[in-house]
């Protein structure tokens, strides 16, 4: 439902740029000045687009409220001209507001209202984002097994559309499921998977995430070696974008060097 970008406005292009840069406030001051600029009116795809926007932003922000009011406005609109993929979206937000709120049994009422309306519209790149989402609840219950499945069917999913994102952020929850579940060998094979990725992404982000993940293995095997090149890796990735190295992971750093064998 992205809008071409020829025809986007100045504001909307600029948004999506600080969007991809994380920076969240400047984002949202561009969306919702194009939201004012269009004044009040019907439906709209770009209309929809911004507000979804919009909710994603306050969510990052974890302003919940607002994000599900933007979220509420969209299914309002969607209601004059029906998208089964843009109401299953919307519905997994809200969903996940939910969860996050810790109310599980009102996320999962979302998602499985979600996942009807994605399977009519039988929109595979939208069902591996409620797949993973599904995995996701699934951990915060304690079923990691069936969180695992859940993850496992968003990444072959992914792979269908070769969405690139997507695998890079499922592979990364799922290495944080077999970790929490004791197994390391296939933690280790799910974080190189998503420093590939994310590396490949240019997300300086998850892929020092991943990294972590890697160096926290290598921590409980008792291998400082290869904690240390995690996080020397680290911080290249940092370096590379420009980016400050956070204050725990030089500890982690000086920690690891002080332990390791001469």
């Amino acid at each position: 439902m992205e809008p071409d970008p020829e025809q986007s406005s100045t504001l909307f292009l600029n948004g999506t740029r600080f969007l991809h840069r994380k920076d969240y406030p400047s984002a949202l001051r561009c969306f919702q000045d194009e939201l004012d600029q269009m004044g009040q009116g019907g439906f709209s795809e770009h209309r929809v687009n911004l507000l979804v926007h919009i909710g994603n932003i306050f969510a990052q922000m974890n302003e919940c409220v607002r994000a599900q009011a933007a979220y509420q406005e969209v299914l309002l609109l969607q209601r004059e001209n029906p998208d089964y993929r843009a109401i299953g979206l919307t519905l997994v937000n809200l969903g996940n507001l939910s969860r996050e709120a810790g109310e599980p049994s009102r996320a999962k009422a979302f998602y499985l209202e979600a996942k009807d309306f994605l399977e009519k519209e039988k929109s595979t790149d939208a069902l591996a984002v409620l797949y993973s989402n599904f995995g996701l609840l699934a951990q915060d219950e304690g079923q990691l097994d069936e969180g695992i499945d859940w993850l496992k069917k968003a990444i072959e999913l992914h792979k269908t559309t070769g969405y690139e994102e997507g695998l890079a952020s499922v592979w990364g929850q799922l290495g944080r499921l077999y970790t929490e579940q004791g197994n390391d060998s296939d933690a280790e094979i799910c974080f190189n998977y998503a420093t590939t990725h994310f590396g490949s992404l240019g997300d300086p982000y998850g892929e020092a995430e991943a990294l972590r993940g890697l160096a926290r293995i290598y921590e409980r095997r008792k291998d400082p070696e290869l904690v240390l090149r995690c996080m020397n890796r680290i911080l290249s990735v940092h370096r590379r974008y420009g980016l400050k190295c956070p204050e725990s992971d030089q500890l982690w750093l000086k920690r690891t060097n002080e332990i390791r064998p001469l």
